[in-house]
């Protein structure tokens, strides 16, 4: 698929259309969770470790094993 408009036509996106823009155009960037392998709803920059693990986990699965 290619990095275009919906539609062809510049215009906002609600935050329903956006997580499923991203989702096909830099699905790379999702982050999922070491843990249950939901999306961790977070970036690189602020992501959530256990202890001295370099996995990223989601809030749910850290505070459950926090």
């Amino acid at each position: 698929m290619v990095n275009t408009w919906p539609n062809n036509i510049r215009q906002a996106l609600d935050q329903s259309q956006h997580e499923r823009w991203n989702s096909y155009n830099y699905s790379g960037t999702r982050q999922l969770c070491s843990l249950c392998e939901e999306p961790t709803g977070r970036c690189e920059e602020d992501s959530l470790y256990l202890f001295d693990t370099n996995e990223p986990v989601c809030e749910t699965c850290y505070c459950k094993e926090v």
